[in-house]
């Protein structure tokens, strides 16, 4: 659990000016019913990280140094939570994750100020980066984000089956939402060499200047470049949400065989695919032009989040996603148009 400070803050109403004192701090055994009841008013049974609904589960996630929660009460009543999760020794970035207000307590800028809590906290831990997925129906979170110092840098397409969701947004007629990803570099100031396909170097050059890191672009390979026989890969599939996560640690010849198996086995509607690509060797390049050929784009970039730098790339086969019926802000819809324009 963390041990940052405890904060308390006197907050106005943006519409009626009444004021009200919160405290901001940092989880305790004792408060998983707080966070469950949270969860459960605005999502229902709804919301996809499982954990939030058993004490146990949480507890042990808290247990394992993955997890860190923090709280934010009036009196004795719990408004809202905000989850950072750590990813050591997998992964060096810190995600921003999980933000849940009750509906009483929206209106006083709280959210933005647990945002304020959490990072300052996440930035003393030091990781490479702290990393947020936020939806893509309401632009709330990312503007918060981005007033905290994030960039946006991605889009996860088909993440969750709209069906299935509860909130108190508008979902629209999409058949599968996603989440809009914001980066800040926190330790991690310089990616070194990158390999990117021609086809995407602007957008990539784009979204590093952005993110204000140092970075190296090389676009063409040697034909004669050896590359391994296996791939190294993680692959999660997640049923209830009827989507894939492909996480390739290292490209083999092997790479294209194993995905299309993976997507082939899991063809029916609805099915959706999130790829992640490291970009550290030049078969990077070729395994790029392949997946486009297969049906794979381009979705943003997965900087400082490890070692090795990396990019997102979505099939989505015929799911129905409305882009116009996303709720974005400025930065992100110049994002979302980069990215349409090669889709």
């Amino acid at each position: 659990m963390s041990d940052a400070p405890a904060k308390t803050i006197v907050l106005a109403n943006h519409k009626n000016g009444g004021e009200k004192t919160f405290t901001l701090r940092p989880f305790v055994y004792g408060d998983e019913e707080d966070v469950i009841e949270c969860v459960r008013e605005e999502y229902g049974d709804t919301y996809y990280r499982r954990e939030y609904y058993d004490k146990d589960m949480l507890d042990e996630e808290i247990k394992s140094g993955r997890l860190h929660l923090f709280m934010a009460y009036c009196g004795d009543e719990v408004c809202g939570i905000q989850s950072m999760i750590f990813y050591t020794p997998e992964e060096t970035r810190m995600e921003a994750a999980t933000q849940i207000f009750r509906k009483a307590y929206r209106g006083y800028g709280l959210a933005y100020e647990l945002v304020k809590y959490t990072y300052k906290y996440a930035g003393n831990v030091g990781p490479s980066c702290i990393y947020a997925s936020t939806v893509i129906f309401h632009d709330l979170t990312q503007s918060m984000c981005e007033g905290a110092g994030m960039v946006p840098a991605a889009f996860n397409f088909g993440s969750h089956l709209t069906l299935r969701m509860q909130n108190s947004f508008k979902l629209g007629n999409s058949e599968k939402y996603g989440q809009a990803i914001l980066i800040l570099p926190v330790a991690k100031k310089d990616v070194g060499t990158v390999y990117i396909h021609p086809d995407i170097e602007d957008m990539v050059r784009s979204l590093y200047s952005d993110l204000k890191v140092g970075y190296n672009i090389i676009t063409s390979a040697d034909p004669h470049d050896k590359v391994q026989a296996e791939s190294d890969m993680s692959v999660s599939i997640n049923d209830r949400e009827q989507s894939i996560c492909i996480k390739v640690k290292s490209i083999g010849s092997d790479l294209m065989e194993r995905i299309l198996d993976i997507r082939a086995s899991h063809s029916e509607k609805y099915w959706t695919i999130q790829l992640i690509l490291p970009v550290n060797t030049a078969s990077a390049i070729d395994a790029y032009e392949k997946l486009r050929k297969e049906g794979f784009f381009f979705t943003g970039v997965r900087a400082c989040c490890s070692d090795t730098e990396q990019i997102f790339m979505n099939y989505i086969g015929d799911v129905v996603i409305n882009y116009d019926e996303f709720v974005l802000t400025d930065e992100f819809k110049k994002l979302l148009e980069m990215i349409r324009r090669q889709i």
